[in-house]
């Protein structure tokens, strides 16, 4: 399971009475992009877990679907970790493990998965030892005793050591899963109409073992390279040898080696939250929380556990900022190549900080948009961004819709409910704080180059909408106060990101060779913008470049639900559970859109309320049977399958063998009947004259001044100083009154200062509008590497006051550091004071967490002491401690004078 901490194993040891605990946390220390998620499966021998993983967001990027992600192999007995391999597939039947300890791997290459990587890793030795080019969409790899099966071509496929296939038989239909066993030959489940079909394959003959119900018949590894089918299946008429049957009347998470534990479903605190706050997810408060739901097979009981995941458990960073060599004397010391971004909006600028908004808000701003009323007037240098006087529409005017109508709200709210969480800051930001704006990809590492810094390959989505077109350095879609703009601002954000999909959908209907529509094709109706949302996330191939693409042209293959890279048994994203969510890559992206609509993310705990609203559905639009409520008319797995418009053929194990553009998509598809009322349109809360409403903040906002009259040894007779985080306190964005800076603070990054290290320090370095006035820094502890700080991660932060002395002359100040509500919690923080042209040094040890279990924390100045200062005085904290991912912030820092009183100790409260 994942969260923002990263990607978490669990274990549940029988001798222990199946008590849960932490077996490792895997993550990528190089990749900002949010909470994680990942596939796992167990090798036949039982010793070694295997883990292909990526962030989240990942799931939204086609390039980082095809090839995202990181794959790692975990020793069960002691939880060591080791990454095996990077920039692979994320799909559900990756990774895939076998009878003994090999396990294939794979990674799509082409823009329509028309290759496949598949790799070949030996789990004991913790290495790939063969790679090989496949000359087709290979889906489902299977290692057996006998060799690597596969799904290719509509066929069960023999993969022989030069990556050529042999195809051995034709399964009953689509394939869900396939698995080999120890002995036994190959087993898999087929998906044929409404029903699932357990076969074996040994021998040259595949057979049938038992037909059940789709999304009830499961295919799980055992110890020892046996198989086992889970769920409501008759039992088969004969025995067969390696394969057992569990019954279940639910869908299962995964079986103990043994067959004596089912887990049926597992969520974590942080995904929950991610639902019932849709702004929080990331909140690392919520991280670690994990329930568990099981069933004991002998007894039936079922009964739900909860733990924490442990912080000491092993952990492995799969992608490091690795360090790198010192620069020399003809040397530059910093690499041109690494030191341009792409990405058109610097991250960690002052003058550019986004809010991150409520729900509420967000709901408003489509609400109004998809209308053409979002033109509420934006003042003058809005949130300090430097801007003009704007209003959201008027800085992009909402496009026409080809042929009449409107975007439907819930569509929008879907869409961004997907890409972003309904995020406009960085996902550090929660509701009312200031940060960065969220950016994909900023540094192009995202694809796990272990280079880390890539610019070339940024993505350069930016805020909720995830604009990326236009947001380049050198694009001239948008004039730089429009990028500004998306990039701060949730509602102009929003107000562009609309003008994209209404494009998509203008592009499709205007397309000059024949005009792509579904059902009566009227933009009222939600279901008639599946298109549109398709070609939203992986774009649309017009007729206009067919010459380019041997005459083919339409909508691509990724995300057409036929696409086997998609489990044929899945039920509707969100329809059973809302723990579908923490698997978003096993269903295409319209699939998952459409789930979000008719399943809006909840806000609130314990108490859990809609973030928005539901859309109005039709008197004749579908029940589903487990919720009793309506739902949207989803097309078919096959809808968009034919064999004279893009060579594909419903019902087979690989629809569209030619794994090309010849698998792109055109024409008419109708699965339902709109004009009956077998459809949903939108539903608005609020009006085209409906005030912004204001920000539910999660912290609340602290304005007080620190003046130093509070220190009853303060010397009346000279001034304090106060240091900000930024050269320029008028650039504090959250609406305090800040006094001017009387000092300097700097952030030298990276070992040594000055060379390219600095560069990558950044990653991992951010800004909130949180702490003292709303402005802070904060990274992360990172362990010393033989002895010295981390290369790529160091940071200092120095705050050098002003103080109120004549030249030479020193005197005693009580030194007060504040401390923020939220983005510090490291209990071991040492700040070192020096003293000035004296030489004198001191430490003083702060707990910087403010807040207790279950309680947010609150802003609060503790003294670091009182120290004999002159001129040239400065304090230090640096980021390098023991333990690892914790938060350790700077913030601002005051020098009250005290002349040659006591004054206060290191830990005191102010």
């Amino acid at each position: 399971m994942g969260d923002s901490n990263g990607f978490h194993l669990y274990i549940a040891r029988e001798r222990n009475a199946f008590a849960w605990s932490t077996l490792a946390t895997l993550s990528a220390s190089s990749l900002d992009m949010g909470p994680w998620m990942g596939e796992t499966c167990v090798t036949g021998s039982g010793r070694y877990a295997v883990a292909v993983f990526a962030p989240k967001m990942a799931a939204n990027k086609p390039n980082l679907v095809r090839a995202g992600g990181i794959a790692a192999v975990v020793d069960i007995a002691s939880g060591k970790s080791t990454t095996v391999a990077t920039g692979l597939q994320l799909a559900y039947f990756n990774p895939a493990c076998g009878p003994d300890d090999r396990v294939l791997l794979t990674r799509a290459v082409g823009e329509d998965m028309q290759l496949t990587d598949l790799l070949t890793v030996d789990a004991a030795a913790h290495r790939v030892t063969r790679t090989r080019r496949i000359a087709a969409q290979l889906t489902t790899p299977a290692p057996s005793a006998d060799g690597d099966y596969g799904i290719a071509r509509g066929h069960l496929v023999k993969v022989d050591p030069t990556g050529a296939l042999t195809e051995v038989a034709r399964p009953a239909g689509p394939v869900s899963t396939l698995r080999g066993t120890a002995r036994s030959g190959v087993d898999l489940v087929a998906i044929s109409g409404e029903r699932a079909v357990a076969q074996r394959y040994q021998a040259d003959r595949l057979r049938t073992v038992v037909v059940g119900g789709k999304g009830h018949l499961q295919l799980m590894g055992q110890a020892g390279g046996r198989n086992v089918l889970v769920g409501t299946a008759p039992a088969p008429d004969r025995s067969w040898p390696d394969l057992t049957v569990i019954r279940s009347d639910r869908q299962v998470r995964a079986v103990s080696a043994r067959g004596h534990l089912l887990a049926e479903d597992v969520a974590t605190a942080q995904g929950q939250q991610a639902v019932r706050a849709p702004l929080s997810p990331a909140d690392r408060a919520d991280a670690g929380r994990v329930q568990v739901a099981v069933q004991a097979t002998a007894s039936g009981r079922r009964s739900t556990v909860t733990f924490d995941t442990s912080r000491t458990a092993p952990r492995l960073d799969a992608i490091p900022t690795r360090a790198a060599a010192a620069p020399t004397a003809s040397a530059p010391a910093v690499d041109p190549t690494i030191s341009s971004p792409k990405c058109a909006v610097r991250r960690n600028d002052p003058k550019v900080q986004a809010q991150q908004a409520s729900a509420g808000m967000v709901e408003w701003a489509v609400d109004r948009a998809v209308h053409g009323t979002l033109t509420t007037s934006r003042p003058a240098n809005y949130l300090k961004s430097g801007l003009p006087s704007y209003s959201p529409q008027g800085l992009f005017p909402k496009r026409a819709v080809a042929g009449g109508g409107e975007v439907p709200a819930q569509l929008m709210l879907g869409i961004l409910a997907q890409e972003t969480n309904l995020s406009q800051a960085s996902w550090h930001a929660v509701p009312g704080d200031l940060g960065n704006p969220l950016i994909a990809d900023y540094y192009g590492n995202a694809g796990a180059s272990i280079d880390v810094i890539n610019y070339p390959k940024a993505d350069c989505g930016y805020g909720i909408g995830q604009v990326t077109t236009g947001m380049s350095v050198g694009d001239t879609v948008y004039s730089r106060n429009q990028q500004i703009a998306i990039s701060v601002d949730y509602a102009a954000n929003i107000a562009a990101g609309l003008n994209i999909l209404i494009d998509k959908w203008n592009q499709i209907y205007n397309e000059p060779l024949g005009r792509s529509t579904l059902n009566n094709n009227d933009p009222t109706w939600i279901e008639n913008w599946f298109l549109a949302v398709w070609a939203y996330n992986s774009g649309y191939h017009p007729s206009s470049e067919a010459s380019n693409n041997n005459g083919r042209w339409g909508i691509g293959w990724l995300n057409n639900p036929a696409n086997p890279t998609y489990d044929p048994a899945r039920a509707g994203f969100l329809r059973n559970s809302y723990a579908d969510a923490e698997t978003p890559g096993h269903w295409s992206y319209p699939e998952r859109i459409m789930g979000w609509v008719e399943t809006p993310q909840l806000k609130g705990y314990p108490i859990a309320t809609e973030a928005y609203a539901q859309p109005t559905y039709g008197a004749k639009s579908p029940t589903y049977p487990s919720r009793f409520t309506k739902v949207l008319s989803l097309p078919g797995i096959y809808t968009f399958c034919s064999p004279t418009i893009n060579s594909c053929t419903p019902n087979t194990a690989s629809p569209c063998p030619a794994d090309s553009e010849a698998c792109w998509w055109h024409g008419s598809a109708s699965f339902a009947n709109c004009i009956a009322a077998a459809c949903a349109k939108e539903k608005l809360t609020y009006g085209s004259t409906s005030a912004e409403p204001g920000v539910q903040r999660v912290y609340d906002r602290d304005c007080s001044v620190f003046t130093g009259n509070s220190d009853p040894d303060k010397d009346a007779t000279r001034k304090s100083s106060i240091v900000y985080t930024t050269i320029d306190s008028s650039q504090y964005a959250l609406g305090c009154t800040s006094d001017p800076n009387d000092g300097k603070f700097t952030l030298r990054a990276g070992s040594p200062t000055g060379s390219t290290n600095a560069l990558y320090a950044d990653i991992d370095l951010h800004q909130l509008g949180a702490g003292y006035q709303g402005h802070m820094w904060f990274s992360h502890v990172y362990p010393t590497v033989n002895g010295s700080a981390n290369p790529k991660h160091n940071l200092v932060g120095a705050w050098t006051p002003n103080l109120d002395l004549q030249p030479g002359e020193r005197m005693r100040f009580d030194i007060v550091a504040h401390l923020p509500s939220h983005g510090g919690e490291y209990e071991n923080a040492e700040y070192v004071i020096r003293g000035g042209n004296d030489g004198s040094e001191y430490t003083c040890e702060l707990d910087q967490g403010t807040g207790l279990p279950g309680i947010n924390g609150h802003d609060k100045w503790v003294y670091l002491g009182a120290y004999n200062l002159g001129r040239g005085s400065y304090v230090l904290l640096n980021n390098s401690g023991p333990g690892s991912n914790v938060d350790i912030a700077w913030d601002a820092m005051a020098f009250v004078p005290i002349a040659n009183r006591t004054g206060h100790d290191c830990k005191d409260p102010y």
